[in-house]
């Protein structure tokens, strides 16, 4: 992908927590409880006892399952595995970039190292 699309959607992705940020943060202000967030997957029935988890945002079809508790009971383990996963990418970009600062910060102090050592 190209490098501006990354920064742009990385851009777009900030803004997004920020503003979920600050309407939580106003809510709590005013003393009334936040809205619900919309689901994530919709279940849609088929016909013949079939239903249908799709993404609510893209369209996307994640499975067919026969019965309506089975479909809700899919459309909740996804939602839950979808919440696990972008904490764990939250952190797992968070230790990323505390190892690059430490990366640096020992390349630099070895180059002093070097340079002081080079000089005697």
């Amino acid at each position: 992908m190209n490098q501006a699309i990354r920064q742009k959607q990385a851009l777009l992705q900030v803004m997004r927590e920020r503003v979920a940020i600050s309407t939580s943060e106003m809510y709590q202000k005013i003393g009334r409880e936040a809205p619900v967030p919309a689901p994530r997957f919709n279940v849609i029935p088929l016909g013949g006892n079939q239903f249908d988890v799709v993404e609510h945002d893209t369209g996307i079809s994640r499975g067919a399952r026969e019965g309506h508790d089975m479909a809700c009971n899919y459309a909740k383990q996804l939602e839950q595995n979808a919440n696990f996963f972008e904490g764990v990418r939250a952190s797992g970009s968070h230790f990323g970039r505390i190892l690059l600062r430490w990366t640096i910060g020992c390349a630099a102090l070895l180059f002093v190292f070097a340079y002081f050592g080079a000089q005697q």
